[in-house]
């Protein structure tokens, strides 16, 4: 396993971002705002200004609403510029860690981009925005004990066909007897964050869907965001991290995870380079493309993981999906 290194924020992408905050972090009173996200990840591939300014201007021509919440952007964001970002994270998050998959992972998404662009005002956007739609999802954390997730999605899939439907609703999924029960005892220790990195990839390759794309991006946010926090609260994020994950296999079918032979037969197979890859993500106009061929690359460089390859291949159409 490897260091990632970030390569530091440009200067036009702080005045993008600067300039973000004139936009509402939904549209429509549902779907999330991914322009942040977006420049962040472009940037961090190395795209030229002129495409981080084209990506500002056709979003702002698009999906994009004028924030609504300005006052309390404004207070948040005076008490990062007091106290800092490093203090205000770990004076916040502790309140929003009982719901890191809140709106399929994207505040939390936010907030890791925004750490790693270092951009007081997307981190005071971020939290407030974390806060402002924070989803927890039913019941305690599950008991601890020995089991990892891949004997959650194990015990998921077992049961007889038609048992998971695909659907959105987190909430009841996860208070279904069946997740409740395969999840109990699953361990949660130092381990946990791997074991959670591991499973949204395994579970993205097996399945391809628009949850478990957020799954893979969630995972990595999650992992920024932990190394920002105190010991405690990078628990509680990690278990209820945990019950999203399973949750998240379920509401997708959970069909049976590919086994050890069949990644390695996709491990050994000859993919792109990540130049091309790269080229293709920043030439896209859809900012989930563009958010998993970063991610995904960012988490080859520390896992040495060749799936987060071909995730990032398939995302931007160079390599394909067996079904």
């Amino acid at each position: 396993m490897t260091t990632t290194r970030i390569a530091p924020a440009s200067v036009v992408l702080h005045e993008l971002l600067d300039a973000e905050l004139q936009f509402d972090p939904t549209f429509r009173k549902y779907y999330s705002n991914h322009l942040a996200m977006a420049l962040v990840a472009l940037d961090q591939m190395g795209a030229s200004p002129d495409r981080l300014k084209s990506a500002f201007d056709a979003h702002a021509r698009g999906e994009s609403e004028r924030r609504i919440d300005v006052d309390g952007l404004e207070e948040r964001l005076a008490e990062v510029r007091t106290d800092g970002i490093a203090a205000t994270v770990r004076r916040r998050v502790p309140e929003l860690a009982v719901g890191p998959g809140s709106q399929l992972f994207h505040p939390m998404i936010r907030l890791a981009y925004a750490l790693e662009a270092s951009h007081p005002g997307q981190v005071a956007a971020a939290l407030l925005d974390w806060e402002t739609r924070l989803e927890v999802l039913p019941g305690p954390p599950p008991p601890t004990g020995g089991r990892r997730l891949p004997d959650v999605a194990a015990a998921l899939s077992g049961h007889p066909e038609g048992t998971w439907d695909q659907t959105y609703d987190l909430e009841g999924t996860a208070a279904r007897r069946e997740m409740v029960d395969a999840l109990g005892d699953v361990a949660v220790d130092s381990a946990t964050l791997d074991d959670i990195s591991s499973f949204a990839l395994a579970v993205h390759i097996t399945a391809d869907e628009f949850v478990t794309l957020h799954m893979v991006t969630g995972s990595r946010a999650l992992r920024v965001v932990s190394e920002r926090v105190d010991d405690d609260t990078a628990r509680v994020l990690a278990e209820r991290a945990v019950v999203v994950m399973a949750v998240g296999y379920a509401i997708v079918g959970a069909p049976p995870l590919l086994d050890r032979a069949q990644l390695d037969g996709l491990r050994a197979d000859a993919l792109p380079g990540r130049d091309a890859i790269i080229e293709r993500a920043v030439a896209s106009s859809d900012p989930h493309v563009i958010k998993l061929a970063n991610v995904a690359l960012t988490e080859e460089q520390r896992a040495d993981e060749p799936l987060y390859r071909l995730a990032a291949a398939r995302a931007v159409g160079l390599a394909t999906t067996q079904r």
